[in-house]
């Protein structure tokens, strides 16, 4: 009889015991991601594409490894800041388990198409003096407007003609992308006769040079080959 009370009292405590750790196990919060302290890099390009878009990459430095679910993340604001500074938070999931005490990297990018045109630059938020901040003005813009040759040719040798043709393909390439309603500013970059022969040869040519509102975001095969002719 005392040896099943003996059982019975320590089944009764090992049910308390694991309901005990139950509870612990239930009270402990989920893991949620953390600013990560040290800003290391910031890398910036602005695309003028319709609409706009800015590229942003950033890493930084955390206190171990383990860390997951690096994420760059956007505030949202109810009216844009006076100083046209957009806010960036980078936030890394710590880690649950035991990780290596060395410091480690984490990375992370992001895309904003339709960048608002109020936004002159971004600032990236570590904690305490963890922050950097990039303006606008202060680094290359890689959005060049790009710019594209079209030539027109007459076999009378007539300029009129031979610009007239150089024209109708660029109004052709002013739809590319699918884009409607764009608008080009062109000008003349040369102009080449070829005359004489036995057949009377009277060739003339036209090349303009015309840059596309919104620019255009992919060049043509036919442009590159044509590049080294200097011609379209």
């Amino acid at each position: 009889m005392n040896e099943f009370k003996q059982s019975v009292c320590a089944l009764l405590i090992l049910i308390l015991t694991n309901c005990c750790l139950n509870s612990l196990y239930a009270a402990d919060p989920p893991a949620e991601p953390e600013t990560v302290k040290k800003i290391k890099q910031v890398a910036i390009q602005v695309l003028a594409t319709n609409p706009p878009q800015l590229f942003v990459a950033v890493s930084g430095e955390v206190p171990s490894g383990g860390f997951t679910d690096v994420t760059l993340t956007r505030v949202s604001y109810s009216k844009p800041p006076e100083d046209g500074i957009q806010d960036y938070y980078l936030k890394a999931l710590p880690p649950t388990q035991p990780a290596i005490a060395v410091i480690s990297e984490v990375k992370a990018r992001d895309r904003w198409l339709g960048m608002p045109s109020w936004v002159k630059g971004i600032r990236i938020h570590g904690v305490e003096d963890g922050v950097k901040e990039k303006l606008f003005k202060d680094v290359q813009q890689k959005a060049h407007p790009r710019m594209r040759r079209f030539k027109g040719i007459s076999n009378s040798g007539s300029y009129d003609e031979a610009l007239k043709g150089a024209l109708a393909k660029l109004n052709q390439a002013l739809a590319d992308d699918g884009v409607r309603d764009a608008t080009a500013t062109w000008k003349v970059s040369s102009v080449q006769g070829e005359v004489g022969g036995i057949t009377g040869l009277n060739e003339l040519s036209v090349v303009i040079v015309a840059k596309r509102q919104p620019a255009w975001k992919i060049e043509p095969a036919s442009d590159s080959k044509s590049k080294s002719k200097k011609s379209e």
